[in-house]
C-alpha cells in the first residue's frame, strides 16, 4: 500500500496505551500511536521521508489522533510522536497543530509531543522544534532517553518537561544492576531538575516493582495495559503493585515516625498523661458490659494497613526488604483481589534460608511456596474484647504474631498485641474498674478477674518495662526480672537527662499481687520517671517525699502501698535515697570489700510510699569518688527473704559473702555469679514473690 493510497483511503486508526502514575495508580495519560490495519505507520514514515510527503502524513496522523481524542472526550494527557524530519517541510511553521486544537477544543497544555531522538539527528534540529512547540504552550517529551545518543548534556539543551527512558533500559531492569544505575541516576536527574520521568516497555512486575523502588514518576508497557484502539484503564495486576507499594511506604514511615516519638519522649506510658489511677481504674468493669450489650469497640477500628506482599515475591527479595526495614518483622501475603493468601516472619524466613542447606534449596522459591497458611484472622467487626480472649489462646509460637483483619474476606489490615492490650488499658481496663474504686473493693474484685484478664495485665504491664539495660556515661548495666504471678508487683526504669544520658534508676516494690498491684505499678512507674526527671537539682529525699505525695493523691483509696529506691548517677558520685526498701550494696573494686551503702544501722531509711499519714522522712545518702569497676548491687526483698528447703533465709549476709566471692569483669557477669548461687540455695523451693535484681559497674569511661 502506497503513501497516497493511505492518505485517499483514510486507514489509519489510533490506539491508546495507558501511561500509569506510579505515585497513586491513576492515569496520568495516553500515548497515541498511529496504525494501518493495527501495523506500526512507522515503515510508512520512512516511504513518506523519500517521497517528500512526510509532512502530509504526519499531518493527517495529528489529525486523526486529535479529532478521535475530541469525539470520546478524553481530559486526560495526551502524548504525541512527532517525528524530526517535518522541520524541513516549509508548512511546518504555519501552527497547523495549534489550530487543529482550536478546532476540536482541545486545550495545548494537555498534549506533550514527543520527539523521538534518531542518530541523524543535530542538536540544532531537535533544540528548533523544541522551541517551535514550547512558545506554543505545548509540553515537550524527549523520547528513547539511554539508547542512541541521548546525553544529559542533550537533554539539558532540550531542557523537556518529561524524558522517557528506552525500553531496552527497562527490559531485565531488576537483575542488571549497569541498568539500575543508569536509571537511578536518571531518576536523580530528574528530581534536581523538574523534569518527569517516564519507563517505557514495563512488561513484567518484576520490573515494576524496581521502578517504583528508584522513584520513577510514570510507567507505561504491556504489564501496565496493551494499546488499544479505545482508552482503557491500567491492568488490575499493575495497579494492585502500585498501590501495594504505597501503602507499605507510608506503613513504614509511620512506624520509623513513631520510633522516633517514642524516643524523644523516653518511652514514657501514656496512661491518659495527667489521669490517676482513680480514673485509670475507674471504669474497668463496664468493658464486659459493654460486650455483652454489643456495644464493644471493634477491632477494624484499631486495624493498621500494615506491609503487605504478593505471593509471586523472591524470597531473597522479602529477606532484602525485611533487613532494609528493621522495623518490619512481618508480612501479609495478598492476591489481588486483597484476598489473605498467608504470612510470614523475619524469623521463620530467616530461619528458612539459614543452616547448611537452607539457602541453596529456598533461594530460589516464592512467598507463595514458604508461606505460613495456618494464620489468626478475624472479622473486622468483631468486638476487640473476644478477639482479644482468642489471641491468648493461640500456641507460644504464634502468640505475639499480629491478628489479620478482614472485611467480607477482604484484607484490611493489622493488629499487633500491644495494639490490642494498649487499646485495653486505655479503655476496657478503665471501665471495668469504675464500680471497684468507688466502693473500696479492689482485693475482692481481683479474685474474680479471670485467668485471661490476668494474661493480659501481665503482657500490658511487660510492654511498659525496660527491655535492655542501658551501657552509657560511665556505667555497664545488667538486670533480671522473674514475677512469681502473671502480673508483678516489682517495677524498675531508667532514668535519662534531656540530652538523653542515663542519669538514673528507680527499683520499687508494690504490695500485693495481681492486676490491682500491677495497675499500681504502671501508675508509680509513670509518676516516678516524671517526677525524678524534672527535679534533676533537688535532693533525692525532697523528690522521693513528692513522689509519695503524689501517688497517694493520685491512686486515692486503692489500698496498695510501695517501698523503694530512687539512684542518681553523676560522673563518679552516687546520690540514693531508700524509702523502706532493701539495701543497696556496694563491692569496691579496689579491696572487693562488699558495703551497705549508708550504713548498716539503716537510720537513713524512710516509711512505705503512697500511704498518707505516714511520716516521709528520709534522707538522702551521697556517695562520692566512685573508682572504675566498682559494683552497686539492687534487689527487692524476694532474693534475701527466699528460704532453702530447710527454712533458712538466704539473708544479706549470704549476699554481701556472694558478691565477694564474685571475680567477674562485668555487671552481667556478676548478675550471672548471683543468680546461679541464688537458684542453688533455694532449689526445690518455690518463689513466693517477684525477683529483680539490678547490677551496675562504674566504668568511668564517658559518652
Amino acid at each position: 500500500m502506497n503513501i497516497e493510497k493511505i492518505l485517499e483511503e483514510k486507514e489509519i486508526i489510533p490506539f491508546f496505551q495507558p501511561i500509569v502514575s506510579l505515585e497513586n495508580g491513576d492515569i496520568f495519560g495516553y500515548e497515541v500511536f498511529s496504525r494501518i490495519k493495527e501495523k506500526s505507520v512507522a515503515e510508512f514514515f520512512e516511504l513518506a521521508d523519500k517521497s517528500e510527503k512526510i509532512w502530509k502524513l504526519e499531518k493527517f496522523c495529528r489529525k486523526t489522533i486529535l479529532k478521535t481524542v475530541s469525539h470520546l472526550g478524553l481530559k486526560t494527557n495526551i502524548f504525541i510522536n512527532i517525528n524530526p524530519e517535518i522541520i524541513f517541510d516549509e508548512d511546518f511553521y504555519q501552527g497547523y497543530t495549534l489550530k487543529l486544537l482550536k478546532k476540536y477544543n482541545i486545550d495545548s497544555r494537555k498534549i506533550i509531543l514527543e520527539i523521538t531522538e534518531k542518530c541523524s539527528q543535530e542538536k540544532k534540529i531537535l533544540n528548533e522544534i523544541t522551541e517551535h512547540y514550547r512558545i506554543q504552550n505545548f509540553n515537550i517529551a524527549l523520547d528513547n532517553v539511554g539508547a542512541a545518543y541521548s546525553g544529559l548534556e542533550r537533554i539539558c539543551s532540550m531542557n523537556p518537561n518529561f524524558i522517557k527512558i528506552d525500553m531496552k533500559i527497562i527490559r531485565g531492569i531488576e537483575s542488571d544492576t549497569l541498568k539500575q544505575s543508569m536509571v537511578k541516576s536518571l531518576v536523580q536527574f530528574c528530581n534536581e531538575t523538574g523534569i518527569s520521568s517516564v519507563a517505557v516497555g514495563v512488561e513484567t512486575a518484576q520490573e515494576l516493582d524496581f521502578l517504583l523502588y528508584v522513584g520513577v514518576q510514570f510507567a507505561q508497557g504491556f504489564f501496565i495495559g496493551i494499546p488499544n484502539n479505545l482508552p482503557e484503564k491500567v491492568s488490575a495486576e499493575s495497579y494492585a503493585r502500585i498501590i501495594a507499594y504505597k501503602k507499605n511506604l507510608k506503613e513504614l514511615t509511620k512506624n520509623k515516625n513513631k520510633d522516633e516519638e517514642k524516643i524523644q519522649t523516653s518511652k514514657k506510658p501514656d496512661l491518659n498523661k495527667e489521669k490517676g489511677i482513680k480514673s485509670f481504674l475507674e471504669d474497668f468493669r463496664n468493658a464486659e458490659e459493654a460486650v455483652e450489650n454489643g456495644n464493644s469497640s471493634r477491632i477494624g477500628e484499631l486495624a493498621a494497613q500494615g506491609i503487605t506482599v504478593f505471593p509471586d515475591m523472591n524470597v531473597l527479595d522479602l529477606m532484602n526488604f525485611f533487613n532494609s526495614n528493621k522495623e518490619c518483622t512481618f508480612v501479609t501475603v495478598i492476591d489481588l483481589n486483597q484476598q489473605v493468601l498467608g504470612v510470614m516472619t523475619h524469623s521463620v524466613l530467616a530461619d528458612l534460608l539459614g543452616g547448611r542447606f537452607g539457602f541453596g534449596l529456598n533461594y530460589r522459591k516464592t512467598v507463595k511456596e514458604v508461606m505460613i497458611t495456618d494464620f489468626f484472622v478475624v472479622n473486622s467487626a468483631e468486638p476487640v474484647e473476644k478477639v482479644a480472649t482468642k489471641a491468648m489462646l493461640r500456641d507460644e509460637k504464634n502468640l505475639y504474631n499480629p491478628i489479620i483483619v478482614t472485611k467480607k474476606g477482604i484484607y484490611v489490615g493489622v493488629v499487633t498485641i500491644k495494639q490490642l492490650l494498649d487499646t485495653i488499658v486505655s479503655v476496657e481496663v478503665q471501665e471495668k474498674t469504675r464500680e471497684i474504686t468507688k466502693k473500696n473493693r479492689l482485693l475482692q474484685r481481683q479474685q474474680m478477674i479471670q485467668e485471661r484478664d490476668m494474661k493480659m495485665a501481665e503482657l500490658v504491664q511487660k510492654s511498659f518495662y525496660p527491655s535492655k539495660a542501658p551501657c552509657k556515661n560511665g556505667w555497664e548495666t545488667s538486670f533480671i526480672f522473674k514475677p512469681m504471678a502473671s502480673v508483678s508487683g516489682d517495677l524498675y526504669d531508667f532514668y535519662f537527662d534531656k540530652d538523653k544520658k542515663f542519669c538514673g534508676l528507680g527499683l520499687f516494690d508494690v504490695s500485693g499481687h495481681g492486676v490491682a498491684s500491677g495497675l499500681v505499678g504502671i501508675l508509680s512507674k509513670y509518676l516516678a520517671e516524671k517526677i525524678f526527671t524534672k527535679n534533676q537539682n533537688k535532693p533525692l529525699e525532697k523528690v522521693i517525699q513528692e513522689f509519695s505525695e503524689t501517688l497517694a493523691q493520685e491512686k486515692g483509696s486503692v489500698e496498695n502501698y510501695l517501698t523503694g529506691i530512687f539512684l542518681r548517677l553523676n560522673q563518679n558520685q552516687v546520690e540514693y535515697v531508700n524509702g523502706g526498701h532493701t539495701d543497696v550494696l556496694l563491692k569496691s573494686a579496689k579491696t572487693g570489700k562488699v558495703e551497705i551503702l549508708g550504713g548498716k544501722d539503716g537510720n537513713f531509711r524512710g516509711m512505705f510510699l503512697g500511704m498518707p499519714g505516714l511520716p516521709s522522712d528520709c534522707c538522702s545518702t551521697v556517695k562520692n569518688q566512685l573508682e572504675a569497676g566498682d559494683i552497686l548491687v539492687l534487689y527487692t526483698d524476694c532474693l534475701i527473704e527466699s528460704r532453702n528447703g530447710c527454712g533458712e533465709e538466704f539473708g544479706i549476709e549470704c549476699l554481701q559473702k556472694i558478691l565477694q566471692e564474685a571475680n567477674s569483669k562485668t555487671p552481667k557477669e556478676t548478675l550471672s555469679y548471683i543468680a546461679e548461687k541464688f537458684k542453688t540455695y533455694t532449689k526445690g523451693v518455690p518463689l513466693r514473690d517477684d525477683l529483680t535484681i539490678i547490677v551496675l559497674q562504674y566504668t568511668g569511661i564517658f559518652d
